[in-house]
Formats: structure tokens, sequence, C-alpha cells
């Protein structure tokens, strides 16, 4: 369990050192150029779907997440199977114990019950936690690029588009998605 913790903690200072050193060493803002209707519109649009699916900072800390859960996900059930175990063993010798063996027994198990179940719960959390603040980094991240954007460009209007969101529909001339993208990556 601490071994989880420590782990835990050595991947978000990780992070932090790289959010440190990616917002500390850039040299110089890069302005990609916007052409067509879009240039000349004060209000376009990001596509968020796309964004997401090739922004590669978000694809890599979606992986890293991914392989936390699972990691996680084995931990709990290699202690759960273990406490399972200890359960059918109990079961089987149950007989040939007396009552007071037999209470010992049991209100051990019950701990060993109580107590994964609280490590499930801590560790869900901190791992909730975790997501959120990546998504919060991710979020910041985006925010800073799109202000330095949108300072070649001085658009009015940024606008997030999702499919199933508050914008039905939207000109393909206004999207810079791609320009956003490739800035995005770029740094």
């Amino acid at each position: 369990m601490k071994q989880v913790s420590l782990i835990i903690n050595i991947i978000l200072l990780f992070a932090v050192g790289f959010l440190y050193y990616k917002h500390y060493s850039q040299e110089e803002e890069v302005v990609i150029p916007v052409s067509g209707q879009a240039a000349a519109s004060r209000i376009v649009f990001v596509n968020s779907d796309s964004l997401m699916e090739s922004y590669s900072l978000f694809k890599a800390m979606q992986d890293r997440m991914e392989k936390k859960r699972d990691s996680l996900d084995q931990l709990l059930t290699s202690r759960g199977n273990a406490l399972e175990r200890e359960i059918k063993d109990y079961q089987s010798k149950a007989e040939g114990m007396s009552a007071g063996e037999r209470q010992l027994r049991e209100e051990s198990l019950m701990r060993k019950q109580q107590a994964l179940m609280e490590d499930r719960d801590n560790l869900l959390d901190k791992l909730k936690n975790e997501e959120a603040a990546l998504t919060d980094t991710l979020h910041a991240d985006l925010m800073n690029y799109l202000k330095v954007f949108n300072k070649g460009h001085q658009y009015d209007f940024i606008l997030g588009y999702s499919r199933g969101g508050g914008i039905l529909l939207a000109s393909d001339s206004l999207d810079v998605t791609k320009q956003v993208l490739r800035g995005l990556n770029k740094n």
C-alpha cells in the first residue's frame, strides 16, 4: 500500500517537474497563421473532440492514467482474492475450532475486509483527485496557449465545439482546430 502511494507521488513529482520545465523553458511563442474566412472573422471555434483525439499531451496523460487504473485494479483484485482464500480456509477449518477461536478469527477477517474496503476507497479517491489535477493541468495548458494564439489574431471569441454541446452548427471555415493543435503539440 505504501509502495502504491510512493509510486503515485513519484509520478506526480515528475509531472510537476515536466510542466515546470515546459512552462519556463519556452523561448519564443510561434503564431500559426490562419487563412480563409476564419482570418476575417472575429469568432472562431476549436473542435474539442478532435483536439483531445490529437493532442499528444492529453493522449500521454490518458495512457498513464489507464495504466494506473489497471495497476490499481490488479492490486485490489489480488488483495481481494487473498482475503477470499483466507475466508475459505477459515470456513473449512471452522468446525474443528472452539467458539472463542471462531469468534477471534471472524473478527480478524472482518477487520481485514474493512481495511481492504477503506484502502480501496482511499486509492480510488487518490486516483480521482489525480485525474482532476491532470484535467486542470490540461485545461490550463490549453487556455495559456489559446491566449498566445489569440495575440496574433485578435479574435473576440474562440468557442469550443463538441458533439452534443451548446454550438449546434458551425461553418468549417471558422474551424481553427488544426492550427491550435499544431501549436499545442509543437509546445
